[in-house]
């Protein structure tokens, strides 16, 4: 069996209104707002958030899984994976999102 100092704690798929300080490994979905030379914003519908990425996305829609930093101003998430998600059925997506984050 694997020790726990072994294992990665999973990434936990929020809503940026959600966000807290005891998050960690977030992922966040939504459409790419505005872009700069290491970063871009992302709006998920209930808020926005500043994100860290090396290699920014052309994608239309998209989920970024990364580690969230607290600053100043809130929050902005350091990217380690960005998914294109362009061909999901949005609607679909943002109801089973908001079904799971019930459960939580």
């Amino acid at each position: 069996m694997v020790e726990d100092r072994f294992k990665r704690k999973p990434y936990i798929e929020k809503f940026v209104k959600d966000l807290s300080i005891q998050d960690f490994k977030v992922s966040v979905s939504g459409i790419i707002v505005t872009k700069s030379n290491n970063s871009f914003l992302l709006d998920d519908g209930t808020g926005q958030i500043q994100v860290i990425a090396a290699n920014i996305p052309d994608f239309e829609y998209i989920r970024v899984f990364g580690k969230l930093l607290p600053t100043e101003a809130g929050f902005e998430i350091d990217s380690e994976i960005i998914q294109d998600l362009s061909k999901i059925d949005k609607t679909l997506y943002k109801k089973v999102k908001e079904l799971l984050s019930q459960r939580q």
